[in-house]
């Protein structure tokens, strides 16, 4: 995996580079100046998307309230997400004083409801787990994002939705031009394969889970058999499938539940309540 963080020092770098004179220190040795460059830096990226029509605003927010939720004078002990959050399994501080659960799945928000307490309840997809999880938003904490992925067919992928969604596009396709192999099937199929490992090492899963547990893909008839045969309650299969992955038991996800909100376009998600 990719050094995040020499990968940026590499960046301001260029930036300090181009910006100020050579006789001035490294940013890395002087720490005021490493940090009026990512002021600087942070400020002049934004206006360079408002200028190319690029919507940061959802990224700049996020990473205000993270500032506020690790440096304020009494930390809020839940953190206020949007639909299309990545996010992970808080394993200290729940506010609820609940046991932490698994700390290496990852995730992202595709349902907000709220509690009759008042605190968010978040519907939250884990790639390569056969449902949906149903936790309390303090069980939850900012995850880092997936990682930029390039492909050769689908461009670059920058979130995990959107690595899921881009999968299930794909399998489907090579499922449909399985026996015609067009010049592309290669090409898209080292792509399904890119972004399964990414998205695998990022959530926590592997990759051939991915595949198996990608939403609305239907199980082959020999494992419907043996799903059903050994079903002796209300609760799915799939859920039970979720509660091996989270010891500490999930919410369970019943035949009856409605259905699953669908994640909306980034541009027209809802504002988080103050």
């Amino acid at each position: 995996m990719p050094d995040r963080m020499e990968a940026t020092a590499l960046a301001l770098d260029a930036y300090q580079q181009h910006l100020l004179p050579d006789a001035l220190p490294s940013h890395r040795t002087d720490q005021a100046l490493a940090e009026r460059l990512v002021q600087s830096l942070l400020e002049q990226l934004a206006r360079y998307a408002d200028q190319n029509g690029l919507d940061v605003h959802d990224t700049l927010e996020e990473l205000h309230q993270r500032s506020i939720d690790r440096g304020g004078p009494e930390p809020s002990p839940v953190h206020s997400f949007r639909l299309g959050a990545q996010v992970q399994f808080r394993q200290q501080d729940i506010a609820t004083g609940a046991e932490p659960r698994s700390p290496h799945r990852r995730g992202f928000v595709t349902a907000l409801t709220e509690a009759p307490g008042g605190e968010a309840r978040c519907t939250v997809r884990i790639p390569a787990v056969a449902e949906a999880v149903h936790v309390t938003a303090s069980e939850l904490e900012p995850a880092d994002p997936l990682l930029p992925v390039a492909t050769r067919t689908a461009g670059v992928v920058h979130h995990a939705c959107d690595a899921e969604a881009t999968i299930i596009a794909l399998t489907a396709w090579l499922e449909r031009n399985a026996d015609t192999a067009p010049a592309t099937f290669q090409e898209r199929r080292d792509d399904l394969t890119r972004l399964s490992e990414a998205l695998a090492s990022w959530s926590g899963g592997r990759p051939e889970q991915i595949a198996r547990h990608l939403p609305g893909r239907m199980p082959d008839p020999a494992q419907r058999a043996d799903a059903t045969a050994a079903d002796h309650s209300r609760t799915a299969p799939a859920a039970r499938l979720a509660a091996m992955g989270f010891p500490q038991g999930p919410t369970p996800i019943r035949p009856d539940d409605p259905p699953v909100t669908r994640l909306p376009d980034r541009s027209t998600r809802h504002p988080r309540r103050p």
